[in-house]
């Protein structure tokens, strides 16, 4: 589970430096503080928010079938939660444009990681 929770981490500090890049704003290494800013309202909300939601449980987490399904329900609810933290963070709400994009983007990232890790768990338990 740490390598799921590390790699969801990652997954979601990728897409906020690609957010940030895209409007011109530092993104690299050297930015990984602002980057973490950045990202800090949606990885607070899929951090709280997705647990219960089960995106962690061996049986959603075994299968890439599963673990999609678990990641696109417990990003819906994650989204919403880190958009009210966002808000709440820069003191106003965005346009409606930047939460369909965060929540595609920053889905097709978490659900393509967590995939890939369902992938290797289901040929590991093969074996």
């Amino acid at each position: 589970m740490i390598a799921l929770v590390g790699g969801d981490v990652v997954a979601l500090m990728v897409f906020a430096a690609i957010g940030r890049g895209s409007h011109g704003e530092a993104a690299g290494l050297a930015a990984i503080g602002e980057v973490a800013q950045t990202a800090a309202p949606f990885l607070i909300g899929w951090l709280v928010t997705s647990p219960w939601l089960g995106a962690f449980r061996p049986e959603a987490t075994a299968a890439p079938a599963k673990m999609l399904r678990t990641t696109a329900l417990a990003w819906c609810a994650a989204v919403v939660a880190g958009s009210l933290l966002r808000a709440l963070f820069i003191g106003r709400f965005s346009p409606p444009s930047f939460y369909i994009v965060t929540f595609i983007a920053a889905l097709v990232i978490l659900g393509g990681w967590r995939g890939l890790f369902a992938l290797w768990e289901a040929r590991r338990d093969s074996r």
